[in-house]
């Protein structure tokens, strides 16, 4: 959940650094396509302002594409590009799952104190069983040998 958290975050931070990028590169590409008078030139400067937009924001690209791919995978068919993630949704449901989970280890110290003082219980109750046994076990004189030479 806390993965979730983090790639949703960083797809809405940078998913306007994503589509200014593209708007960019979508300008070259319409320059190019158009042909015309100086048209490789227009291309050029078009390409070259995209490739230095990407080269200062790399960092940002480089994590929107990350978390773009990730919730593309997690979420499969529930994903749209177009609209964030459910965060809030997300961050309620980990709130909720922290609770339980910190109840559960509370349950889990108290049993584990409880077994393990069962476990000395019961190491006591053998014991006593144990020498109550040999204590009824009668008592077998020793034979002794008696060596005539």
């Amino acid at each position: 959940m806390n993965e979730h958290l983090v790639h949703s975050a960083n797809f809405k931070s940078y998913r306007k650094h994503k589509a200014h990028y593209e708007k960019l590169y979508a300008q070259y590409r319409e320059i190019k396509k158009a042909g015309g008078l100086f048209s490789e030139r227009k291309a050029q400067k078009a390409l070259d302002a995209a490739n230095d937009y990407k080269e200062l924001h790399h960092r940002e690209l480089t994590l929107f594409d990350a978390a773009n791919k990730y919730l593309r995978d997690v979420l499969q068919g529930h994903f749209n590009p177009k609209k964030l993630p459910p965060i809030k949704k997300w961050k309620e449901e980990l709130a909720n799952l922290t609770i339980g989970a910190n109840q559960l280890y509370l349950e889990y110290t108290a049993l584990k104190d409880d077994t393990s003082n069962v476990e000395k219980i019961k190491r006591s109750v053998t014991a006593i069983l144990e020498s109550e046994r040999q204590e009824r076990q009668p008592q077998q004189p020793h034979k002794s040998r008696d060596v005539d030479r």
